[in-house]
């Protein structure tokens, strides 16, 4: 659906904002515990040309996170061209409105001279007051780090607004993304803006030395999205740092008063812990060396004994033990019954994501935007038909209708089963554990180590006043 149907065209409305809703109660309600979207009243107003630019952190699920953090506006986002040609995948993202972006990495040399028309349609649109976001990383990353930056949004920017002979202000608009967990489902994400910058300002420095406009510009976006995200700079200890936020993170958030599950609190949180251990790491070379080689050693630890860090926390007693057991088994009958279809609609997208997981690298980051466009397109309104036309050769219509109404609440319920079923094992492998010796004594180490990086953490924030 091209961007001038929807203008023109009152029926290519409709069709956009009833498959566009259709879209986001899945990505909001379904495939997402909770979806934050912070410092919206930062955003300019619909009229307003705006340039986002954010962070690129997973792969198709940034530019839909995006998209669905604004209710009633028209939002076209650059993805890498390669990406659009991909069946189905790319039929939906375009009927989003995003455009392709062509680069030498994936592209070849000769594919970059098409940017040139895509960016003039991108500038047309700005100037048209409407909203254009871009990850200028160019690729997305596998950690909770910021990439460098091509200035290519800023020619974009800039360009534009010289086609217009400057009469017209554009607003550069920062942006982040974080998620808990990159892959699952029923994680949570935030999107958050920063404060918008005026590119008017910079018109008159443009003019005489273009490349330092771009420069400062690009210098001031790049510390906002920095200070707006998880930015894990220390890559060769980031595997340390980042178990070291998943497991004491935790506790640090608790004894700061924050809720872990309230991922923009937790956000700052886990901003704290990770520049308090990169500052250790500056300052205290071997030190840090062997701290961080003690928080691998339990990351190992506790992944070759099947069980998640959190079961050390938890307060398991046989008394809640049994409660969960005798909970489980009166909601089991419901859960079957939850299963069909939910049971289809999750696993029908595995043998495409299993062949993404297999390759690796930066292309897993993928797994979960495939997984919901091909659950949005194919496997919802796939097995939801089928449950009505069972329904309906079964009873009649309007049982059909309130089983279909009420089907995604069940498939919430059948997921949260399956995650308190896991945790349940989990409990259980964990009291079995309690009772070896050399376990007993990696508990120990343990609450050793969250002791020496609790100190670290508080001498930190004493150093710095914070």
């Amino acid at each position: 659906m091209s961007f001038d149907a929807l203008n023109k065209n009152p029926l290519a409305r409709l069709v956009y904002w009833t498959f566009r809703g259709y879209l986001r109660f899945v990505h909001d309600k379904l495939f997402y515990r909770k979806t934050y979207v912070l410092n919206k009243e930062n955003v300019p107003n619909k009229k307003t040309p705006t340039l986002v630019v954010t962070n690129h952190q997973n792969a198709l699920n940034d530019p839909l996170a995006v998209q669905f953090s604004f209710k009633k506006r028209f939002v076209s986002i650059f993805a890498r061209a390669d990406v659009l040609h991909i069946p189905i995948v790319g039929s939906i993202l375009k009927a989003l409105g995003l455009l392709p972006a062509y680069r030498l990495a994936f592209d070849g040399e000769e594919a970059l001279q098409r940017n040139f028309s895509v960016f003039e349609e991108a500038g047309a649109r700005l100037m048209q007051g409407n909203t254009v976001v871009i990850f200028p990383e160019a690729r997305n990353q596998d950690k909770h780090w910021l990439g460098d930056f091509s200035l290519g949004y800023l020619r974009l920017a800039f360009q534009t607004a010289e086609r217009d002979n400057f009469k017209t202000d554009i607003k550069i608009l920062p942006a982040a993304l974080h998620y808990d967990n990159y892959f699952s489902m029923q994680s949570s994400v935030v999107v958050k803006y920063g404060t918008p910058i005026s590119l008017a300002q910079f018109y008159d420095l443009y003019k005489i030395k273009p490349r330092t406009a771009q420069r400062q510009i690009n210098q001031l976006v790049r510390q906002q999205i920095s200070d707006m995200m998880l930015n894990i700079t220390d890559l060769d200890n980031y595997e340390a740092i980042d178990y070291a936020r998943n497991s004491f993170g935790v506790q640090l958030a608790k004894a700061r008063g924050i809720n872990p599950k309230n991922l923009p609190a937790r956000l700052e949180s886990d901003k704290l812990l990770c520049t308090a251990l990169q500052d250790y790491s500056t300052n205290n070379n071997e030190a840090s060396k062997q701290l961080f080689n003690s928080v691998l050693q339990l990351k190992h630890v506790t992944i070759k004994n099947g069980i998640r860090d959190w079961v050390f926390d938890a307060e398991i007693t046989l008394s809640k033990t049994i409660i969960r057991v005798i909970i489980m088994i009166l909601l089991l009958p419901l859960f079957i019954f939850s299963l069909w279809p939910s049971y289809f609609i999750f696993k029908s997208p595995e043998p495409f994501t299993n062949k993404i997981k297999k390759q690796g690298g930066t292309i897993k980051m993928f797994i979960g935007g495939i997984n919901f466009v091909l659950c949005t397109l194919i496997s919802i309104p796939l097995f939801v038909g089928c449950a009505y036309l069972v329904d309906l050769l079964l009873f009649n219509w309007w049982i059909g209708l309130i089983h279909i109404l009420l089907l995604p609440w069940l498939a919430l319920f059948a997921w949260r089963y399956r995650i308190a079923y896991i945790k349940g094992m989990g409990w259980i492998r964990y009291i079995k554990l309690t009772k070896n010796s050399s376990f007993k004594q990696w508990q120990e180490k343990r609450k050793e180590l969250f002791e020496q990086i609790s100190k670290i953490v508080n001498n930190y924030t004493q150093k710095y006043s914070i």
